[in-house]
């Protein structure tokens, strides 16, 4: 099995996975992938899925790639180019976990744990009152990939 892969940089490693998982070619992919783990050394793999169907023994392959690459402190990510297989990925519950994204870029982003911009945020930055800087004083909203959910919550607090 030989999957291709390349750097995309000094901290990320992506894998293209090009064909279907299915039960006969499953262990050799997995097997391929976590060999790149440890002799890259990189701090983050994106998984590029080039394919629009995406069966459960793919969805199995992944988290037990993003598991092995966890332990071993690398952070994982998961390019999904087709609807099909977002859509897939969304109704599994794995859109978050696998940190997956449409693009590339956005995959790179998600690795290293920045969240997409909201669609009312990009278009405030291209001009417009939205655009403004907060006014002195105001709280800054924290960052993170968790950044909604990390503050504590109090009733009747915002």
């Amino acid at each position: 099995m030989f999957l291709l892969s390349y750097h995309l940089d000094a901290a990320h490693l992506v894998v293209e996975l090009g064909e279907v998982v299915d039960l006969d070619n499953e262990a050799a992919i997995e097997r391929e992938i976590v060999r790149l783990l440890p002799c890259c050394g990189p701090r983050a793999i994106i998984v590029h899925i080039r394919t629009p169907l995406l069966t459960p023994r793919a969805l199995g392959l992944l988290l037990r790639v993003r598991g092995e690459a966890e332990e071993r402190g690398v952070s994982t990510a998961v390019v999904a180019g087709h609807d099909k297989a977002r859509q897939v990925l969304g109704a599994a519950g794995l859109h978050r976990v696998l940190r997956v994204a449409a693009t590339l870029p956005g995959a790179e982003l998600r690795s290293r744990g920045c969240r997409p911009e909201p669609e009312a945020a990009r278009n405030a930055k291209s001009g417009g009152r939205r655009g403004a800087p907060p006014p002195a004083g105001a709280p800054l909203r924290p960052l993170g990939p968790y950044a909604d959910t990390s503050r504590p919550r109090f009733p009747g607090e915002r």
